[in-house]
């Protein structure tokens, strides 16, 4: 009988349940990111949610990988996209381990109860072939009452759907709206502050919290069924400073709110992560998801009722 999830997994705070997603599965940090050791340590240790990252290899196959190349995290070189199956297998991570490929992960997962939520980070921007949404698909299903895929990509969340539209889905904004000028998007810096190409960001028409209303309600909408919005931690802070109730604009959607991605070692991190939490977030990707957790217990006005999250309750 499980004995319900890790009480550093998550946090009561107000009446309300503020949930920490551990980061490419680094719990206790002892582990390579999205490595074999990281992942089965989130289920053994009855983490609530994790995220790990989906990359497409040359000859069409998914491995678990976060970086465009496997320089840093790996004894490898080269990108990603570039390596055949062999090719990627053959890297090996500092804690000895060997990257996985998409269906490997899926079996080690569905030997724990947990994870009960756990992120599919789609990396790749370019379009997928439908064999490619179909392998995906495919591999998926063992998990599928656990997991949720996302990306900035709406295109392959629309895709993936066409397939199936029983999974979950959950959207990046960040190929519409951002505060961070990623090269490979290059949006234009708007008149409301944000980057964005969009027609109602080249005057000042309304008030910021309209604005950002408008852009999260229509980009939102553009993959049926997103059950949650990944934000960048600067984009909602800078969000918070815009419009008092930045929370409610994405709650007014009906689904809960990332911010990614605070650490126990970011500058001021204990004032940003409480401004976080005041400021109605549901979820905080972290790779320090225990100080986190500690943190959050601090911030609570009174004693909270460590009972489960609400999907457990």
């Amino acid at each position: 009988m499980s004995r319900g999830p890790n009480p550093d997994s998550f946090f009561s705070h107000r009446g309300r349940t503020v949930e920490l997603k551990v980061h490419r599965s680094l719990w206790s940090g002892r582990y390579s990111e999205n490595s074999p050791l990281a992942i089965e340590e989130c289920g053994r240790e009855n983490v609530l949610r994790t995220e790990i990252d989906l990359q497409l290899l040359r000859d069409g196959q998914f491995v678990i990988f976060h970086d465009d190349r496997f320089d840093r995290a790996t004894d490898a070189q080269g990108l990603v996209r570039d390596a055949m199956t062999a090719d990627a297998k053959r890297a090996r991570f500092r804690d000895g381990t060997h990257p996985l490929l998409f269906a490997e992960a899926v079996e080690l997962m569905a030997a724990h109860e947990y994870p009960t939520r756990i992120e599919l980070d789609l990396k790749d921007l370019a379009p997928y072939s439908w064999p490619q949404v179909e392998t995906l698909v495919r591999a998926v299903q063992p998990i599928k009452a656990r997991a949720h895929f996302s990306c900035p990509a709406d295109w392959n969340l629309r895709r993936i759907l066409g397939v199936d539209p029983t999974l979950q889905v959950s959207l990046n904004p960040h190929s519409y709206i951002d505060t961070e000028d990623e090269n490979e998007l290059a949006l234009p810096l708007g008149a409301y502050g944000y980057r964005d190409a969009h027609p109602l960001a080249k005057s000042r028409l309304t008030t910021t919290a309209e604005y950002l209303r408008d852009r999260f309600g229509g980009i939102m909408r553009l993959v049926p069924g997103v059950t949650e919005a990944h934000v960048r931690l600067e984009m909602f802070e800078r969000m918070l400073d815009d419009a008092a109730e930045a929370a409610e604009i994405v709650h007014a959607l009906g689904i809960k709110l990332d911010v990614w991605t605070l650490d126990a070692d970011t500058p001021r991190w204990r004032e940003r992560f409480a401004r976080l939490v005041n400021g109605g977030v549901d979820i905080v990707t972290t790779n320090t998801a225990r100080e986190l957790a500690a943190a959050g217990r601090e911030l609570a006005s009174e004693t909270p009722a460590r009972g489960l999250p609400p999907e457990r309750a």
